[in-house]
């Protein structure tokens, strides 16, 4: 928590960093740079005013942690789906009004925060993630649950309310490892039977 409006373009010379937290700043771009730090697992670059991630950040491929939550992305770049060893990945808070197909395969992401954007939809291929435990995709404006999501078998929490969904899949029972559904501000025409 400092008041850093920029990291220098060399920070690509600190080859044996593994964890870059630059969180609580005043950061409106990250440098190309940050794509040849190749041992990273961690970057934390979240409360800060982004409005875009340079596409390098894609180059990171033994990344685990993306948080950069709480900017004003309205977009992720295009070769998301070259982290495959992500596990978490945290975007909430921006601006995003929709997830590049890429995030659908992320075969080892556990948790993904995409609430309090404008997402309208997800995108196809989410029951490709088949090791998603978290999924918090409240306070969007989401008119629907992909019925995908009922094909997560380890799934544990499942955020979707507020949203403007009317009703959940009927397959949402299949869930049997789910421990938290919250449907708060949800639109539904009656309470859904299936959770009953």
């Amino acid at each position: 928590n400092n008041e850093l409006t920029s990291i220098p373009e060399a920070i690509g010379r600190l080859q044996k960093l593994y964890r870059l937290d630059a969180d609580g700043n005043k950061l409106s771009t990250l440098p190309d740079g940050v794509g040849k730090l190749q041992k990273l697992t961690h970057l934390h670059i979240y409360d800060n005013q982004l409005t875009e991630l340079p596409q390098t950040v894609c180059s990171l491929s033994n990344l685990e942690v993306l948080a950069v939550h709480n900017n004003t992305l309205s977009t992720l770049p295009p070769g998301v789906e070259k982290l495959q060893k992500l596990t978490k990945l945290f975007i909430f808070e921006n601006q995003l009004t929709k997830l590049p197909p890429g995030v659908c395969s992320l075969s080892n992401l556990e948790v993904l925060e995409a609430n309090n954007n404008n997402l309208s939809a997800l995108p196809p291929g989410v029951e490709k993630l088949q090791k998603m435990k978290i999924l918090r995709i409240h306070a969007n404006q989401l008119t629907e649950v992909p019925p995908g999501v009922c094909s997560l078998s380890n799934l544990e929490v499942l955020l979707v309310g507020p949203n403007p969904i009317r009703r959940l899949p009927d397959d949402v029972t299949r869930l049997t490892r789910l421990k938290t559904l919250s449907v708060p501000g949800c639109q539904f025409d009656e309470f859904p039977r299936q959770v009953l």
